[in-house]
């Protein structure tokens, strides 16, 4: 019987591409050939195209940090590969639960989970089970003044074309009484003699206002790294409008997904960025079909970022049994449900002093298979003082109409 040998292209794209990440690690013991092509530049981005969508979520309990779980999960339906269809149902497979980690899952990029834990920015791959812990930004340089506050935020970028990715610190020093911002910074993470540290990202231009951010999450598109800041907050109405808001990506610009009269009337405003430089913006607003009022009039959602097909995720706020979040496609109008089963019965089961909190994210592409301190990913390029591609503050303290 004769056999014929398989092109390598045939190998590369057919097979390997479609073979869960455990088992690319063990085909990396094969050769040297086999370890080369699956560690190269070329095969991790074509493995990142590849449809596998899953679920991972994070709970924790407030009144106990240490009580915390990590957990995986897939498509109920096996059958369901693809980014056109939404799955009905995940069903929980993996506890990835482990020491360092744990609190609000702030983006997926890349394959990579990013999340910031005990004030530490942290990245880590949930197919290798690797965990870096990046440096910490010190702030002693920033004074705060008697009934002041400092934030240090985290934000992480990835730029496609230069398969780089990028980590930003946004320090901001406000007064706890009226919420007045007095001074914040922008650093950006490089290498200095074989070490990340840290560099103010630009200098401070005239026209420029201190801020705070309004959300832990950021947003990247093409290799820019948005973040919703305020300039000065002017009461609880304005604090609770931006908790109404979540930002993500519409039509390839950034937008604000305008949740606040989702709940009573069913309505929910996209207002998109036309030109940064002169502050343009649009404004779309969306009305739930009647036949879906059901699914919002009664949980409040969080705004959880975009699938690869534009379809925006709601995360109720309260942890409910049983847990559902919501998909929902902006581009037909359509709602879908979406339940989230296998989760441990003790967390819907905790005694009344605990206070359990969720968070979700989605990837809907292949789980990175990036494994040799993929740490030297980051875009540790050092950069001209004046290069401020690499972040853009949107200032929206005082932009959003009351609809």
């Amino acid at each position: 019987m004769a056999f014929t040998e398989l092109p390598m292209d045939l190998v590369t794209e057919e097979i390997l591409t479609r073979l869960p990440v455990k088992s690319l690690m063990r085909f990396m013991c094969v050769s040297k050939l086999w370890l080369t092509l699956i560690s190269s530049r070329y095969f991790t981005h074509r493995f990142l195209t590849v449809p596998s969508p899953r679920l991972y979520m994070c709970l924790w309990d407030v009144n106990n940090y240490l009580d915390t779980e990590i957990l995986s999960s897939a498509p109920q339906d096996p059958n369901i590969t693809t980014t056109t269809t939404t799955p009905s149902a995940f069903l929980v497979d993996h506890d990835l639960t482990t020491p360092r980690m744990g609190s609000h899952i702030l983006q997926n990029l890349g394959g990579f989970m990013c999340y910031v834990y005990w004030n530490k920015p942290r990245i880590y791959n949930p197919a290798t089970r690797q965990l870096v812990t990046i440096p910490f930004k010190n702030s002693d340089h920033m004074t705060v003044p008697p009934g002041g506050k400092k934030i240090v935020s985290y934000y992480f970028g990835y730029d496609a074309l230069n398969h780089k990715y990028k980590v930003i610190s946004s320090i901001s020093v406000h007064l706890k009484q009226n919420m007045e911002v007095i001074s914040s910074e922008n650093w950006v993470l490089v290498l200095k003699g074989g070490r990340g540290s840290w560099k103010k990202a630009a200098p401070t231009p005239s026209d420029f206002c201190p801020h705070v951010p309004c959300k832990i999450e950021g947003l990247c598109i093409d290799g820019v790294i948005y973040i919703l800041h305020g300039f000065a907050w002017d009461g609880d109405e304005l604090l609770e409008r931006f908790q109404n808001v979540g930002l993500l990506e519409y039509g390839g610009k950034p937008t604000l997904f305008d949740q606040t009269n989702l709940k009573d009337k069913g309505v929910v405003a996209l207002w998109s960025v036309e030109d940064a430089g002169s502050k343009k913006w649009s404004c779309k607003s969306l009305v739930v079909q009647p036949s879906q009022l059901h699914l919002v009039n009664t949980i409040t959602f969080n705004v959880k970022g975009t699938t690869q097909n534009g379809k925006v995720l709601l995360i109720p706020k309260d942890f409910l049994f049983t847990f559902q979040i919501l998909s929902y496609d902006i581009q037909n109008n359509d709602m879908r449900k979406i339940e989230i089963r296998g989760i441990p019965d003790r967390w819907f089961n905790m005694d009344e002093e605990a206070e359990v909190c969720v968070d979700v994210m989605f990837m809907d592409q292949s789980e990175s298979v990036i494994s040799s301190d993929f740490v030297s990913s980051l875009d540790w390029t050092e950069r001209d003082n004046h290069d401020t591609s690499i972040h853009r503050s949107l200032p929206l303290s005082v932009s959003l109409p009351i609809l």
